[in-house]
């Protein structure tokens, strides 16, 4: 029972404890957006939806066309009302504004607190990795029954967002940092009184995507408040997934509270293609009443600067053998995007048909099993990440035809046009790699896979001095293969690999080109003397590191 009371009498401190406490509570049972609520309040390493004027408003750059969001909620049995409304406009894909208020109203009519904010958010980086976010914000407390409880401010939030691709997709997809500082300098005038100033409030913490439809974050808060004797630094983690392709979306977490101990989080989500809710649960002490929180969301039209047109896929191509069409596309360089979706259909402009069911990772697809003597009309496009997923405008169309024949599983090596081949030596600079001869070596080697940390073969028989072209042959068009290097030492010894890179094998045609004297035997490809014999490129934009030591 003592337990009990201190609880009590530590939630009416909370809530009635004094101007400088009561007013623009940090979060607590009072946090904003039910989906961040049902992950523990762990969102400022992920903020892809209007949430993130609250949590960091770097993560609005991922806000790809105009959103409404609000909230509402019933606190402290009935104490409190809440309700916050957002409305993000994004322009093109380089920046996003947004406009915010958040409304804490004490049905006792003791206080009213009042946010209004507005944000703004642009990357760092030309590929989107690192954003950064701003909230400037003005602050209000009025009261109907104390007329003289006015006071008012301004604020200022600041954000950052970090996102890490993972190259390896069998050890996850990205991992995201996020940083976060709330009420910068921020202070309150009080009609009748002294000016109060808003405790800052700092979070920081990273997430781990393992998929597109999974992702786990942890971060920490540290909140100082001196009116508070109690611990400043909180914990915050929570997982969410999606299923359903992507329409049903759950979640659990764990937070800290500023004044209360830790507790369990859920909730859960719907999505259409443009509108969804979310529901979150935080239990509490009985006397208090659990907190319940819905938000809804609906996005539509374009951005401010139409459609993000670097996210429509570019330089559509296909190459047909027999019944096996090949497609291969230049893609964004965003870190936003989750993969392509591809469409065919055999009236031009109208009908298509998307072909894959999941996003396509890779710049290329292959298909088989289309009908014989046929032409097919196929588009791509780009589809984010953010949740729900956006997809750009469609990609150029581009006409192909299968044939009667079946496509042959391995081209054979006189058929030099459907032939798919790699010139690694031009791909990687070999020619940066140094004279063997100067370097006490015989030269290097060269080894492929067609899975990334899979089985490599090596590919010449002899070590190989540093070439200006090197063909790989006997290749499946638009398929992806992997490559690593070694130094071999004049008594064969061989260092460590060099790290792996990867590219798509190309028609024959298109990538041999005049000038260059073709062994059909060996599938080696010498440059014809020309008088300039200056290598290609430096060892530093060889895009590999040093190749270490032979053993």
């Amino acid at each position: 029972m003592a337990n009990r009371f201190r609880i009590l009498t530590l939630a009416v401190f909370c809530v009635f404890y004094s101007k400088a406490q009561a007013a623009f509570d940090k979060g607590g049972i009072s946090g904003v957006g039910a989906r961040p609520i049902g992950m523990g309040g762990a969102f400022t390493s992920i903020a892809d939806s209007g949430d993130a004027v609250w949590n960091n408003p770097a993560g609005l750059i991922q806000v790809l066309r105009p959103e409404i969001s609000g909230m509402g909620a019933v606190l402290l049995n009935g104490e409190q009302d809440q309700f916050e409304g957002t409305y993000v406009q994004p322009f093109g894909d380089q920046m996003a504004w947004a406009i915010s208020t958040n409304q804490l109203l004490y049905s006792n009519g003791s206080e009213n607190d009042r946010q209004y904010i507005l944000s703004f958010a642009t990357p760092l980086a030309i590929d989107k990795s690192i954003s950064f976010g701003i909230n400037a914000k003005l602050l209000e407390v009025d009261s109907s029954t104390v007329p003289s409880l006015q006071a008012s401010g301004f604020g200022l939030d600041m954000g950052f967002l970090w996102h890490i691709p993972i190259l390896n997709y069998r050890y996850g997809k990205q991992l995201n940092i996020g940083l976060f500082a709330q009420d910068l300098d921020t202070t309150i005038n009080w009609q009748e009184g002294s000016p109060q100033l808003i405790p800052l409030d700092v979070r920081g913490g990273l997430s781990y995507e393992f998929t597109d439809d999974l992702v786990a974050a942890c971060e920490f808060e540290n909140f100082n408040d001196p009116n508070l004797s109690v611990n400043h630094l909180l914990l915050h983690t929570g997982i969410e997934g999606w299923f359903f392709e992507d329409h049903v979306g759950l979640r659990t977490g764990y937070t800290d509270l500023e004044t209360l101990p830790g507790t369990f989080t859920a909730g859960i989500s719907y999505r259409s293609n443009t509108w969804g809710i979310d529901y979150a649960y935080i239990g509490h002490p009985q006397y208090l009443g659990s907190s319940h929180r819905i938000s809804a969301n609906w996005r539509f039209g374009d951005s401010f600067l139409g459609k993000v047109k670097s996210f429509i896929p570019e330089d559509v191509v296909a190459y047909v053998d027999g019944d096996l069409i090949t497609l291969k596309w230049s893609g964004s360089p965003s870190l936003s995007l989750a993969g392509y979706n591809v469409y065919f259909t055999k009236t031009s402009g109208t009908g298509y048909v998307k072909i894959n069911s999941r996003p396509i990772r890779a710049n290329y697809f292959q298909m088989r099993g289309l009908e014989k003597n046929t032409h097919y009309y196929f588009v791509v496009a780009s589809i984010t990440n953010t949740i729900p997923p956006i997809e750009s405008q469609y990609s150029k169309e581009v006409l192909a035809g299968t044939t009667a024949a079946p496509a042959a599983p391995i081209v054979v090596q006189s058929d030099l046009q459907n032939e798919g081949v790699i010139d690694i030596a031009r791909q990687v600079q070999l020619t940066s790699f140094g004279d063997p001869a100067k370097k006490g070596l015989k030269g290097y080697n060269i080894y492929i896979s067609e899975v990334s940390g899979g089985r490599f073969d090596k590919i010449n028989a002899q070590p190989i001095e540093n070439v200006p072209t090197y063909l790989v042959r006997k290749l499946k068009v638009g398929q992806k293969y992997f490559f690593y290097f070694t130094q071999v030492g004049l008594d064969n010894s061989e260092s460590a690999p060099s790290r792996e890179v990867s590219f798509v094998a190309l028609p024959y045609s298109s990538v041999v080109q005049q000038g260059l004297a073709v062994n059909p035997q060996s599938g080696a490809v010498a440059a014809q003397q020309s008088g300039n014999t200056q290598p290609a490129a430096q060892p530093a934009d060889s895009g590999l590191p040093a190749l270490p030591a032979a053993k």
